[in-house]
Formats: structure tokens, C-alpha cells, sequence
């Protein structure tokens, strides 16, 4: 669990969004990282991730 929270709270080169406001009338809105797969048919071993906003099952653009 604590790989989550390193991730939730800022990685190497990398500070959360601030995501007030970002998931409407949603709470609680937090940032968290998440894979960005890119279109291929090859699977690879590493995504890239990004920074995105989480309210339940939801994720917004911060």
C-alpha cells in the first residue's frame, strides 16, 4: 500500500495537481497517477503516467 501513497503524493519529477474544483460536485477529488497506455498492439512493460483527478470511479483532467 505504501507504493499507492508514494504515487498519490508525488514521484520523482513529478507534483500533484491541485484538484479543487475539478470533479464537480464530487468529493473527495484526489489526484492520482494512472497508466497511459499508448496504441499499440504490442504490449510493453512500462506506461508512462499522468496526473489526473479521482472522484469514486471517475477520473477528470486537472
Amino acid at each position: 500500500m505504501a507504493v499507492v501513497d508514494e504515487k498519490r503524493t508525488g514521484g520523482p519529477g513529478s507534483v500533484p495537481p491541485s484538484c479543487r474544483s475539478k470533479c464537480g460536485w464530487c468529493a473527495p477529488c484526489e489526484p492520482v497517477h494512472v497508466p497511459i497506455q499508448p496504441g499499440l498492439s504490442i504490449p510493453l512493460e512500462y506506461y508512462p503516467e499522468a496526473w489526473r483527478c479521482k472522484c469514486g470511479n471517475k477520473l477528470f483532467m486537472p
